[in-house]
């Protein structure tokens, strides 16, 4: 690009060098907050990219050509969708949460400005043959360190499997590989044919290595796709035309699409509804139906949810990013919970990218995303369609798997990579909005707001994750604790800007777990955790009472309450009386999780058998009379109702 000072070219190159490898600040040595393998990665991502804006600002308000970028479809629609989303996320309760997305994923209107930027960032470098080669050098490291970190962490002193799994390297490989590609075709590599078809073979096994059976079912029937292409080709069994009318950036951009409509499809065929999934398709063992475990599992989740889409609303607009645990607790019944169940939590993501957006940005945001996946593909095709097959690959095993953060930095790269070979063709821009990015004030009025908005982004992730950090250890609790107690303000601490208060969810499930086992199984507890468990029970009361809380805090809350209301002993009774002001409040806490999700009436049984031991037979009636208006059935009312009945008379 021309009009570049070189303090300003050696700081771009600088951050386009340093940016794919972080991924690395998934390594237990760089953790901060409570999921330290991303939470870390996800405010630097977004902060860096916030400080690039700026830089871009600059380069553009001197550069027509460059500003004119930002009306190309390649950087125009992850800029639409970012805008999207924060329209969507401006009707849900938690409008930030909405924004943000899971902070396990980081996916949301953030995470689309940055695509955005860094493809902007990428196109101002790789248009230069010897960049292109430091890049490709750059990213094949990146891989190499990160692979033997996920295998022999002692060699790299890199540690890096997420939740422990390692299935995520699949897209790195795909990634490096279409760069590659690219690189080979570029240059005009000889024996071209050959050394494709050797590294294409390569990704089979490297799959294998990694344990995605997923990705390798992909990767066959990819590779069963090319030699089809290469067929009709070669021999000329049909016309070029009617080649052409099979493979197209329009049938590639359907692939994914038909697929997670099959990966749904196989959730009805294999799965009753009811019985443990494992029980059905993993104990088939060696059968070739105990290999469409995963298609059914991620078939089932996504099945779970479809009773969310009657909400016109929702079917337009979504229900934000971050939802999907949202919308799984309020589907939860005895039925589905082996499918959406995992750990002490639901699932955060659908590990589906179509349906992940049909749920967070409805259909309209979900269109926007395809035509964006079209561009791709058409732009890959103008250039190679043997590249088109591996980009067919990335997106198919996106049907399968969620991106890291880390992800979009090298999906950039290689967009960018797409728009730099096309970037003589002005019949990729779009007109009418190029007029508005032609104008200084109206580029820098757009670069301006999104620096500022993935500086907030940044802002909230890493104070969120700092604020962990001091407030996870046993002394840090007790003294929080005792803090509350002098200023009456037990939830200063943990506020996380609006995003849900998920991981506090956590901290006081966990706390909750531990204040259970020390009373069944040692029968014995400090001061101290009465002090620490009233502090959680303030702080999530007051999280809820400020309309801060996700629908997954006030489950949780209300779970603490049952457990502290059947707790044995004169454990049990000391703990209920030191949290009776919360269990005065249970069961307005009770009907706000039914009006955000009615079917979760199982929530109510302990708090109707709470009330019958205390005899308060009119609380009883209230709940099964909210339950009954709700539209839904609790057994435990007719029994309870009755008891009541029988003693009155």
């Amino acid at each position: 690009m021309n009009k570049i000072s070189l303090i300003e070219n050696i700081i771009l190159k600088a951050f386009a060098v340093i940016l794919p490898w972080s991924i690395v600040l998934a390594s237990p040595q760089f953790h901060i907050g409570y999921w330290g393998q991303v939470e870390g990665m996800i405010s630097y991502v977004f902060g860096l990219s916030s400080i690039i804006s700026i830089f871009l600002l600059k380069i553009g308000f001197n550069n027509l050509k460059f500003r004119l970028i930002f009306s190309h479809p390649l950087v125009l629609l992850p800029l639409i969708i970012g805008i999207f989303s924060i329209a969507s996320g401006l009707f849900q309760r938690l409008p930030v949460m909405a924004f943000y997305g899971s902070p396990q994923i980081g996916q949301g209107a953030f995470w689309y400005f940055s695509i955005a930027i860094l493809t902007a960032l990428y196109f101002t470098i790789v248009d230069n043959k010897k960049w292109q080669f430091i890049l490709l050098l750059n990213l094949l490291f990146v891989v190499i360190v990160v692979t033997v970190g996920s295998f022999y962490p002692a060699l790299t002193g890199v540690v890096i499997s997420f939740f422990g799994f390692n299935d995520w390297l699949a897209l790195y490989y795909t990634s490096l590989f279409i760069f590659i590609y690219f690189y080979i075709e570029t240059y005009k590599f000889p024996y071209q044919s050959l050394l494709k078809v050797l590294i294409f073979l390569v990704l089979g096994p490297l799959f294998w290595v990694i344990d995605n059976n997923s990705a390798i079912a992909l990767w066959i029937l990819v590779l069963i796709g090319w030699v089809f292409w290469l067929t009709l080709n070669k021999f000329r069994v049909i016309s070029h035309k009617n080649i052409n009318y099979l493979f197209n950036p329009i049938v590639f951009t359907s692939l994914p699409i038909i697929l997670s409509i099959a990966m749904v499809i196989s959730s009805y065929i294999f799965w009753d509804g009811i019985s443990d999934q494992t029980d059905i398709i993993t104990d088939k063992g060696g059968s070739w139906l105990g290999h469409l475990g995963t298609l059914v599992a991620r078939g089932s989740i996504i099945r779970v949810l479809f009773e969310h889409l009657a909400n016109f609303q929702a079917l337009i607009l979504g229900y934000g990013w971050g939802s999907i645990s949202e919308l799984l607790i309020s589907s939860f019944t005895p039925e589905v919970f082996y499918q959406i169940n995992t750990g002490n939590r639901v699932h955060f993501h659908t590990h589906n990218e179509i349906f992940e957006h049909i749920f967070s940005i409805g259909i309209l945001g979900t269109f926007i995303y395809v035509i964006y996946t079209y561009y791709i593909f058409k732009y890959s095709f103008k250039y190679s369609q043997i590249i088109s097959f591996l980009w067919l690959l990335y997106f198919c095993i996106s049907a399968f798997w969620f991106q890291w953060v880390a992800n979009i930095i090298i999906q950039s790269l290689l967009v960018a990579l797409l728009l730099a070979s096309n970037k003589n063709n002005m019949n990729g821009y779009v007109y009418k909005i190029s007029d508005f990015f032609k104008a200084k004030l109206g580029y820098s009025l757009v670069l301006i707001f999104i620096s500022l908005f993935l500086f907030y982004g940044s802002f909230i992730g890493y104070f969120t994750a700092k604020k962990h950090m001091s407030s996870f250890r046993s002394n840090q609790l007790i003294e929080l604790a005792q803090n509350s107690l002098k200023s009456e303000k037990c939830s200063i601490r943990i506020k996380d800007f609006g995003k849900g208060a998920l991981q506090f969810s956590q901290k006081f499930n966990g706390f909750n777990n531990y204040f259970k086992d020390q009373v069944m199984l040692y029968g014995k507890l400090n001061e101290t955790d009465y002090l620490v468990l009233n502090w959680y029970l303030c702080a999530s009361d007051a999280l809820i009472n400020d309309k801060q809380a996700s629908l997954e805090l006030i489950n949780v809350h209300i779970n603490v309450l049952s457990m502290i209301s059947i707790l044995p002993g004169e454990e049990g009774k000391l703990t209920r009386l030191k949290s009776k002001k919360y269990l005065n409040l249970w069961e307005d806490k009770l009907y706000l999780l039914l009006d955000m999700a009615p079917k979760r009436v199982d929530q109510a049984t302990s708090l109707i058998s709470y009330k019958l031991n205390i005899d308060d037979s009119k609380g009883v009636e209230r709940i099964c009379k909210k339950i009954e208006t709700n539209g839904y059935y609790q057994g435990y009312c007719d029994l309870s109702l009755g008891a009541i009945y029988m003693q009155n008379n």
